[in-house]
Order: C-alpha cells, then structure tokens, then sequence
C-alpha cells in the first residue's frame, strides 16, 4: 500500500505542476486547436489526489506518518516534474518560425 500511496503522491504532484502557468510538460498550442484541460482543473485534481494519498498512508502508518511522508513527496515531486518538462521539451522539434 505504502508504495501506491507514493505513486499516487508523485501524481498529484504532477497535477499541481501541471496547473501552473510557466509549466512545460505539455507543449503550448497554436490559436484555434483543441484545448487543453484547465489549469484549475489540475489544481483540484491535485488537491484531491494529495488528500487521498495523505488518507491511504494514515489507513497504513497512521497520521502521524502520513502528514510527514507527503511533506516529503510532494515538495520532492513538485521538485522532481519542473526538470521532466524541461528534459521533454528540450526533445521536442522546434515549431517553424522559432530558433
């Protein structure tokens, strides 16, 4: 259980990651494409995963525990998804008109 908790922390990480503005995991898109899903969606999403995640290890450890483990994952995740978008945006090709 502990190891799923942690994954679904490190999700709810990306969630809060991917609510930010100046986030660069998913690639910014041209005027008149679908849209992608909203920031505040991601930041609820988020919220929710990260108050299940903190339930999941208080069922397991207790509260204690579950209040410190993500104090401990999220920040490190919040850490861990900046350099995965920049890592995959590096990858992508550069669109036409840019350098």
């Amino acid at each position: 259980m502990e190891a799923f908790t942690v994954l679904l922390g490190l999700v709810a990480a990306a969630c809060l990651y991917l609510a930010a503005p100046n986030q660069v995991l998913l690639p910014s898109l041209p005027p008149g494409s679908v849209r992608r899903p909203a920031a505040w969606l991601f930041g609820w999403l988020g919220l929710a995963l990260t108050l299940l995640s903190t339930w999941l290890w208080s069922q397991a450890q207790g509260w204690p525990v579950a209040i410190a483990a993500n104090l401990a994952i999220i920040p490190t995740g919040l850490s861990l998804w900046p350099f995965i978008g920049t890592y995959v945006n590096h990858k992508r090709p550069a669109a036409k008109g840019q350098a």
